[in-house]
């Protein structure tokens, strides 16, 4: 009797294909099921609406059956195929499904989530071709997808807000968007502490400058919405003129506090000769690791005693707005690191600075706030928290 002879790489491939034709098939049952489950909630939807079941006469019928109708439907754990899906006479609109809706919405979060992370409608459908099979989405269907979640996002910048923050940070960042020819838009954004301790980011705008009507619009939008600033007890900015007017409009008895880096940013380019330029700047920063505000303001005599002849600009200009940077010497000592700068916000920035530069330009500014809006609700899913607020004695600032 002759036999068979298999090597250890004919094992192996024999093996895989036994796996692969096991979970297949365990897939299969499960997308019956799911359909099956499917199709009797449809039906009961369908016979609570029109108040009645099949051939059954009564007079609580509200309306009247209009056959079936057949529907494929994508979810995340594969395409269910043919739905049988009642009809009424007049049309009926499913509580369970999204009209004209081919897909559930976890899937479409699939897709837009896979977008956000840096991949092109071409390369979202074809990874999803290659998951679930041909024929799943095209680009344009991405795009439809895209188009639907933008609703939310529309949603999510009209909401209403809670007067719940203590603390506020402002700032900006510039990005290139497509327009009549390629503009830098500048994306305003604000990111509060609230009481309970949780950061997370109230709200951006995208805008054409730093001028103060655009922070007005910004920062009215949060006002009227529902910050009127009964608790807030420090806005910390970037020192935009523009940004600073608008403050004195909308919310004129807050306290504010300029960033100390974005302060000592501005020395350090108003300082003309290259070799004392560090040396400067040492002192500077020294002002910023005083006790107390008294000796914030002796060492900042001495840095214009020191300096005041060989850059009087520079330090004109720091010891000018030197009072609007020593703001957070107000509270107590283990919050100074987390106030004296936007540097909470910054590091924000640099995970949307990140993204954005994959893309290049944008195509549009919609297309930027979608991409944005994304970002932010995975960093507001994450419930950070200020340990200096929550826990005062805690040393730690953001966990």
């Amino acid at each position: 009797m002759r036999q068979l002879y298999f090597s250890e790489k004919d094992l192996r491939i024999r093996e895989k294909e036994m796996r692969s034709l096991f979970w297949q098939q365990v897939e299969e049952e499960q997308l019956k099921i799911a359909k099956k489950r499917v199709e009797e909630m449809l039906e009961i939807e369908f016979q609570e609406a029109i108040g009645a079941e099949r051939y059954e006469r009564t007079h609580a019928r509200k309306r009247y059956r209009g056959g079936y109708r057949y529907r494929d439907l994508q979810t995340w754990g594969g395409r269910l195929y043919r739905v049988k899906v009642p009809k009424g006479e007049k049309g009926y609109k499913f509580k369970l499904l999204k009209p004209w809706g081919r897909h559930v919405e976890k899937f479409g979060e699939a897709v837009y989530r896979a977008f956000v992370y840096g991949m092109s409608d071409r390369k979202v459908a074809k990874f999803f071709e290659g998951l679930y099979g041909t024929g799943i989405l095209s680009p344009s269907g991405v795009s439809v997808i895209y188009q639907n979640l933008s609703r939310e996002m529309g949603a999510w910048h009209k909401r209403p807000l809670e007067d719940r923050y203590r603390f506020i940070f402002l700032d900006g960042i510039w990005q290139s968007i497509r327009g009549v020819g390629r503009r830098q838009r500048v994306i305003l954004a604000a990111m509060g502490i609230r009481n309970d301790g949780v950061v997370e980011i109230i709200d951006f705008r995208i805008e054409s400058g730093e001028s103060a009507s655009a922070w007005g619009r910004f920062i009215e939008s949060l006002f009227e919405r529902g910050i009127v600033g009964k608790a807030l007890e420090l806005i910390v900015h970037d020192g935009c003129p523009g940004l600073i007017d608008a403050l004195r409009w909308v919310w004129p008895s807050a306290k504010t506090q300029l960033c100390a880096v974005h302060h000592l940013r501005n020395v350090a380019n108003n300082i003309r000769t290259r070799h004392v330029r560090a040396k400067v700047l040492r002192q500077a920063k020294m002002v910023y690791r005083a006790k107390d505000r008294q000796q914030a303001i002796d060492r900042a005599k001495i840095l214009a005693w020191k300096w005041g002849k060989c850059e009087p600009q520079a330090i004109r200009n720091f010891m000018r707005s030197l009072d609007a940077t020593l703001t957070y010497m107000d509270f107590s000592k283990e919050l100074w690191p987390m106030l004296k700068s936007t540097n909470h916000l910054e590091r924000y920035f640099r995970e949307w600075r990140r993204r954005l530069k994959s893309m290049g330009v944008l195509p549009n500014p919609v297309s930027c706030d979608r991409i944005l809006y994304a970002l932010v609700q995975e960093y507001n899913g994450q419930q950070k928290r200020c340990a200096l607020i929550s826990n005062p004695k805690s040393e730690l600032c953001l966990t």
